[in-house]
């Protein structure tokens, strides 16, 4: 990628100071070209030098979140909160708790589950994983 000698705050400052002024003289003052002040006021619009600070910072934390919920979501069919709403949902079922796990590059949905006397854990899991695979 090609490096610029001017930060997109200055390419901004030199946009204002061309939106004041004819483009030919503020790019003949700053070194650039005509061509070049176009490109960058195409980019940068009515951006001002904070604005682009802000959003360059907005950028870098969707990143940073989009990776976060990529790692926790990695290779699961559904999400642990759903699979958790669906077994409260069940008759039997007094409460749960479900988290996804990744074990050696595997990540599964793991639920604690607290049950009524006399309730069958395997037709529990099998009720709720009926319900969820009709969701995926």
């Amino acid at each position: 990628m090609k490096k610029t000698r001017f930060t997109e705050e200055q390419m901004v400052g030199i946009l204002r100071e061309a939106d004041a002024r004819p483009v030919p003289e503020v790019a003949k003052k700053h070194g650039v070209s005509a061509q070049t002040i176009y490109g960058w006021r195409k980019h940068f619009g009515t951006l001002e030098p904070a604005d682009v600070k802000r959003l360059r910072q907005l950028e870098q934390e969707n990143g940073r979140l989009k990776k976060v919920v990529a790692d926790l979501t990695l290779d699961l069919d559904v999400f642990p909160e759903d699979v958790e709403r669906v077994l409260n949902q069940l008759p039997g079922v007094r409460d749960s708790a479900v988290v996804g796990v990744t074990i050696a590059g595997d990540a599964r949905v793991h639920a604690v589950l607290a049950l009524e006397a006399g309730i069958d854990r395997h037709v529990i899991v099998g009720n709720a994983n009926a319900q969820v695979q009709d969701h995926q």
